[in-house]
């Protein structure tokens, strides 16, 4: 019943061209109790089925799995501090009194998005750029949901350890955890099992009501979908990661493991509590649901949703952004798909 429940709400879904295709993984920290694929990884410029090993443009989930992690692991090693200032760590970034916290709870007072491709000129010039920029509420304030904060934190991870970020999260994530398929900039082998998303990137043109930019053609796959994180090479702390629902169910059993070989139970706790500031219920890394679970999303229609105290996740990944992102439902329906994964299981 449970799983003739999630097949029907995906079927109904993709012939309402809520998206395309889907992946989904559910697992509690012993079992999987589904693994499916659905409709098709690509319908332009031909249609390919979805398969249960597709790699998918993760975009936002880049921040929690990758970001969060890897600041709550140099927490850890005392290289970094939850409460100092970001400029302590990147001095290029003169925002003064925005501490690290401010910057992973999404609390800083930046703004939500910016597109740094047309104002910061340079890859190199972007975080000296976002540390002029006018904060549009005090730290500590308001939360309100910012990419930009994570771009700043990949650039200060990247800067503390003198690593570049991919090269971080595959030596302290993804290769302790096996996560084999997972990696920023996949391989050009790799991109005909991507999940297609935007022809065009058509949606951020119309963001930018179409200033003249040397916009990409054609249907992207196996590149970043983020304009701002292609524009910073494809390895950026906002977006640019690529995985697939097994590697991604690696990374969720950990944590339900009290945080497994990636961060100790007490990092874990930390990283859980919802910053006291107005707006968002954001932790560190996450959004925190009215139950408790740790909660994200990405733009190009990945999510996951981990419930430490059942020990229970769900891995939901759509490319609902292509051929356009201009569709509508996925909010209802990530809604529904929930309800019926954890109200089925609330008794475990």
């Amino acid at each position: 019943m449970f799983k003739n429940s999630i097949s029907t709400l995906i079927e109904n879904s993709i012939a309402e061209k809520v998206f395309p295709g889907a992946v989904i993984y559910i697992l509690t920290d012993t079992k999987v109790l589904c693994h499916e694929a659905f409709g098709f990884r690509s319908i332009k410029p031909k249609r390919l089925p979805m398969l249960r090993t597709t790699l998918f443009d993760l975009a936002s989930l880049t921040k929690p799995i990758v970001i969060g992690t890897l600041c709550m692991q140099l927490v850890e090693s005392g290289e970094l501090s939850l409460n100092a200032p970001a400029e302590k760590y990147l001095p290029v970034f003169r925002q003064k009194g925005v501490t690290l916290t401010h910057l992973l709870t999404h609390t800083s007072g930046l703004p939500a998005w910016i597109p740094l491709y047309l104002r910061a000129g340079s890859r190199e010039h972007v975080t000296s750029y976002l540390g002029e920029v006018a904060l549009e509420s005090q730290p500590g304030e308001k939360a309100v949901y910012s990419c930009l904060g994570y771009i700043v934190l990949g650039a200060l991870l990247e800067k503390v350890t003198k690593q570049r970020l991919d090269t971080l999260a595959q030596d302290r994530i993804f290769a302790p955890l096996g996560m084999e398929q997972t990696r920023f900039n996949p391989p050009q082998a790799w991109h005909a099992n991507c999940a297609a998303t935007e022809d065009s990137n058509s949606f951020e043109r119309r963001t930018v009501n179409y200033e003249r930019y040397d916009w990409r053609e054609g249907v992207i796959m196996g590149q970043v979908h983020d304009e701002n994180a292609h524009f910073l090479g494809g390895v950026s702390g906002n977006a640019g990661l690529f995985s697939t629902s097994t590697d991604l169910g690696k990374f969720c059993r950990a944590l339900m493991d009290n945080g497994g070989t990636l961060l100790r139970p007490e990092s874990l706790s930390t990283m859980r509590q919802v910053a006291s500031a107005e707006g968002e219920r954001c932790c560190i890394g996450w959004a925190v649901t009215d139950d408790g679970c740790l909660y994200h999303t990405g733009f190009t229609g990945t999510s996951i949703r981990i419930c430490l105290k059942r020990k229970l996740a769900a891995i939901l990944l759509t490319n609902r952004v292509h051929p356009d992102a201009d569709r509508r439902g996925i909010i209802e329906f990530r809604k529904m798909f929930h309800e019926i994964v954890f109200g089925c299981h609330a008794s475990q």
